[in-house]
């Protein structure tokens, strides 16, 4: 999950500039198009839909899936928003997946007995890293998982650390860049967030994974519920969703904050049934002044 909300949040910033390098679309403007209210629970939403205008094509809509890894079911499910989006707003659309890691079995076509189906298919691990180098900032973020990226990450990061960009949008790059950088070596997150743990800590990715994590989470026990069409399931779903979500959240942020030895406090966290109490420990984290007085706010009210 953590891979797919970096990825978003790294869009968020620069999702004309992703069109036009990634994608290869000349977009003079765009805006995103909130998501209609989910009818049921099962319900799925694209990573983006952008209603975009683009040179030479006149407005369009851009849906994008964004996925870390390959799985049989990506064309069906851009196919499924593809066609929710035509019908909704009658405006042509350009479906793109950006994938974010290698796979053998990845391909920009879906065919069955009835459907033929093209999309987009940008494959970030086959962009050579040296081209967009000198991008704007806001793309540095997916350097690591590029062609050549890892031996350009200390290049890319402090120029991202060094720009003009508002501190709030450097500390979502710098997060991203470490939690993708995840996906190709365990020892470059720690690297970037000895490095900028300074800024990293603000990021808003810690706020999204934290409430992406309980939004799915009290999805999921709804389902559970409705199929066991008992009231207590859905209830139990939702209250361990809830919890799931700001287990994550403070994993994040002990790592983004304190680092190594942060992390060695999540053991303790998990134990952790109290949804109050993890919630409080998921604000705090950003405004203890260290470890100790952070583990005595949980040890305290377990005493």
């Amino acid at each position: 999950m953590k891979y797919d909300i970096a990825s978003k949040v790294l869009l968020e910033h620069c999702r004309d500039n992703v069109l036009r390098y990634f994608c290869g679309l000349n977009v003079e403007d765009s805006e995103i198009i909130d998501e209609a209210p989910q009818e049921t629970a099962t319900l799925r939403r694209a990573d983006y839909v952008i209603r975009a205008r683009v040179r030479d094509m006149g407005q369009r809509l851009v849906v994008i899936e964004l996925a870390s890894k390959w799985e049989h079911a990506v064309p069906l499910r851009v196919l499924e928003y593809r066609c929710r989006h035509l019908i909704r707003e009658a405006i042509p659309v350009i479906t793109v997946v950006i994938l974010l890691m290698p796979s053998g079995k990845a391909s920009d076509c879906y065919e069955d007995s009835e459907v033929r189906f093209r999309y987009r298919l940008v494959r970030l691990y086959e962009l050579d890293a040296h081209e967009y180098l000198d991008m704007p900032e806001c793309l540095l973020g997916f350097i690591p998982l590029m062609k050549n990226g890892m031996e350009l990450v200390n290049q890319a990061e402090q120029r991202v650390y060094e720009s003009s960009l508002p501190r709030s949008e450097r500390a979502d790059i710098l997060t991203g860049m470490a939690i993708l950088g995840g996906l190709k070596s365990s020892d470059l997150p720690r690297m970037l967030i000895e490095k900028r743990r300074d800024i990293m800590i603000e990021s808003h990715a810690y706020d999204i994974i934290r409430n992406e994590g309980i939004e799915e989470g009290i999805q999921q026990g709804i389902q559970q519920g409705i199929q066991q069409g008992i009231q207590q399931g859905v209830q139990q779903g939702i209250q361990q969703g809830m919890q799931q979500g700001l287990r994550a959240a403070i994993k994040l942020g002990l790592e983004l904050r304190f680092g190594a030895e942060g992390l060695k406090l999540y053991p303790e966290i998990r134990k952790i049934e109290d949804t109050g109490m993890l919630e409080t420990l998921s604000e705090a984290i950003r405004v203890v002044k260290d470890l100790d007085e952070f583990r005595d706010m949980y040890q305290t009210a377990q005493s």
